[in-house]
């Protein structure tokens, strides 16, 4: 037990925000209610109908308005600090809620309340998912995944509670739901829970990217956009096109990504070393698992697609830690980030959407089948060749190089020469091994993986693991941050032989 604890000290601390935990946990509540269970349409003839025409009809909705954030925000401006745009994106999400229960595809007068319902909906939605990304930044990658893994498995836990209740009342609370949680960002924001100081300040001092980081960064917009497409596809499949038993199939989702996030949940607790990256595996390897089982039972397929949406969840959550940590790694605006990458997302997913609705319909048992092997085959690609674990760490580090070397980085040497040497103090403090005693002095530098690997001998894997190590045993989340340890090394040796000479 004592060692139980003395880990989650060293890893985790008193870091752990209830605050963050629950609002974000209101906003997946809401996310969940409104677009995967008819509850908030049980009033409609089909609840269905209206159901996916709100969900499709939102995420254009969406991908527009993360689109117009990624574009049109400066790069140290804060969404989430106007607070009209805050309690506008809440007030939005309220009214568009209970316009939804008034939807009809049928007649003009519903098609309209729903089209006027998913506008709100879904920009209100998109303003207040990146309100509490800016909320999330600086709190450390692991810190993160433990409280959105928590917070979405409550969200899916409270979600059963509220398809038990009357229709009425469900849908007075799901309303509720956004103000709840824009009023806990904003005590989360009294509280003076805020991001780094040190990635806050040197947010505007970006260096230009190479051209091998605009690779990866392109890489991940894809990955995330072939992973929405697959799950936009499966939803419609199952969810729609094969929709044996309307409440059933909205228990299985919730019970699916009750699972999925608790074991999410657990991972994020218990591999502490290398916990982004068992998540990571966690995520692809649902999403196999739900797309491989779909065509094995007919019409009932339509359970096996709520595993589908449990790996999207889970893969959710990993692309929102990833958006953060590139924000801190490049110094981007991290509502851009967030924008761009849900912008891939979100459209990969209404792709998804329109490809299920053409084709679905006439979709023959075999054609189920190839259509499944296809969706593997492309998750699998993707995880292997297209966006790997090594690419997670390249973002997780910043691959960043400058364009011109500037003077100051010519006089550096001789800076770091006449400087006390923070590399051996670092290694006796914290306990690193003989390899990553090697790695630590090059990281510092600023060498990317593929230099160390070169200078090493060594596989860019290797170079990976040692990276998580030194940045897990000193406590850093980012290259920044164990430059910063390293600084502070520095100063405390220079005040110490000051203090010494001055005795003397």
């Amino acid at each position: 037990m004592e060692s139980i604890r003395a880990t989650w000290n060293a890893m985790l601390g008193n870091r752990i925000s209830m605050t963050r935990t629950g609002g974000y946990s209101l906003l997946w509540l809401w996310t969940v209610m409104m677009f995967n269970s008819i509850v908030p349409y049980s009033f409609a003839a089909e609840p269905r109908a209206p159901l996916y025409v709100e969900l499709t009809l939102s995420l254009v909705t969406m991908v527009v308005t993360m689109l117009f954030v990624a574009v049109s925000l400066g790069r140290t401006d804060r969404l989430s600090d106007n607070r009209f745009v805050l309690w506008g994106a809440a007030a939005a999400m309220a009214l568009g809620s209970i316009l939804a229960a008034f939807g009809e595809p049928g007649s003009s007068v519903g098609m309209g309340a729903l089209v006027f319902s998913s506008v709100l909906t879904g920009s209100g939605s998109a303003a207040l998912f990146v309100c509490w990304g800016e909320r999330f930044f600086g709190i450390g990658g692991r810190v993160a995944l433990v409280e959105l893994a928590v917070g979405s498995c409550v969200a899916f836990i409270l979600g059963f509670f509220l398809c038990i209740l009357p229709a009425p009342a469900a849908l007075a609370i799901i309303a509720a739901t956004p103000l709840g949680s824009a009023w806990l960002l904003l005590r989360d924001q009294q509280r003076g829970i805020v991001q780094d100081p040190a990635t806050a300040t040197a947010l505007p001092e970006r260096e230009p990217l190479s051209r091998s980081t605009v690779g990866l960064l392109v890489k991940t917009l894809a990955g995330s956009l072939l992973v929405g497409m697959i799950s936009g596809f499966f939803d419609v499949v199952g969810g729609f096109n094969a929709y044996v038993v309307q409440d059933a199939y909205g228990i299985y989702l919730l019970l699916a990504g009750t699972m999925a996030t608790l074991l999410l949940a657990l991972i994020a607790l218990f591999c502490v070393r290398d916990g982004i990256f068992y998540a990571y595996r966690f995520s692809v390897l649902v999403l196999c698992l739900g797309c491989l089982l779909t065509p094995f039972l007919g019409d009932n397929a339509t359970y096996f697609s709520t595993l589908v949406f449990a790996g999207y969840t889970c893969y959710t959550i990993i692309l929102y830690i990833l958006c953060i940590d590139v924000a801190t790694s490049f110094r981007i605006n991290v509502a851009r980030c967030l924008g761009l990458g849900f912008v891939a997302l979100y459209g990969g997913e209404v792709l998804g959407h329109l490809l299920g609705y053409n084709v679905g319909p006439g979709m023959t048992p075999y054609g189920l089948a190839l259509m499944t092997l296809l969706a593997v085959s492309v998750l699998l690609i993707a995880h292997l060749f297209l966006f790997t674990e090594v690419d997670l760490i390249k973002l997780g580090i910043g691959e960043v190089s400058r364009a011109v070397p500037t003077a100051e980085d010519d006089a550096a040497p001789e800076e770091a020469a006449s400087a006390v040497d923070p590399v051996p103090v670092i290694v006796e403090r914290f306990g690193l091994t003989p390899r990553e005693s090697d790695v630590l002095p090059l990281l510092l530098e600023g060498r990317t993986i593929q230099r160390i690997q070169e200078t090493l001998f060594i596989s860019a894997g290797t170079v990976s693991t040692h990276i998580r190590h030194i940045y897990q045993k000193t406590g850093s989340d980012n290259r920044q941050e164990l430059i910063d340890l390293s600084q502070r090394i520095v100063m405390d040796f220079g005040e110490t032989a000051d203090g010494a000479h001055h005795k003397k």
